[in-house]
């Protein structure tokens, strides 16, 4: 009698197990991010990091190094525009700042429109290629963009430089 007992019991809880464990269907909170629209504005330049890349893939412990400081790079303001909701043209004011963007106006395109990575500003036959470090959207106002130096004889990345902006 009391296997039998332990028995039902344990397909007792065997079920309600099973039952516990479905899948719960989850509503989308709000509309999808245009990550497009939050690129729009000016934005001014508000940290600046150096990236040794070598000393990176090695391991070391000093790697990185916030020169912010070392010249007036919060001069350097860049402003993105929209066209109909697509990429348009940008605009770049260095003020007294080094040009960590070479171009001073063009157009702009970016890889992915829903999740973009690299942002491509173009001036002529020029180009300049940024990576998203981090999109501004919620509660971040900050744009994150990172600039690789390569070097021409191999094409290793040598140093990347790490910017933050925040909206003006």
């Amino acid at each position: 009698m009391q296997k039998l007992f332990r028995a039902g019991l344990m397909m007792l809880s065997v079920s309600f197990l099973l039952t516990a464990c479905q899948p719960d269907a989850h509503k989308e909170l709000d509309a999808p991010r245009n990550i497009l629209a939050s690129l729009e504005g000016t934005w001014k330049l508000t940290k600046a990091t150096q990236v040794d890349e070598s000393a990176k893939a090695k391991g070391f412990p000093f790697k990185e190094i916030d020169i912010t400081t070392l010249f007036p790079y919060t001069d350097f303001r860049i402003t993105f525009n929209l066209n109909a909701g697509a990429p348009g043209t940008f605009t770049t004011v260095p003020g007294a700042s080094p040009k960590i963007i070479k171009l001073t106006s063009g157009t702009w395109s970016v890889d992915n429109a829903a999740s973009p990575k690299n942002i491509t500003l173009t001036s002529g036959a020029s180009t300049e290629v940024t990576t998203l470090g981090g999109y501004p959207v919620g509660a971040s106002n900050t744009l994150k963009l990172a600039v690789a130096r390569v070097e021409a004889a191999t094409g290793k990345t040598v140093i990347t430089y790490s910017y933050e902006f925040a909206k003006q």
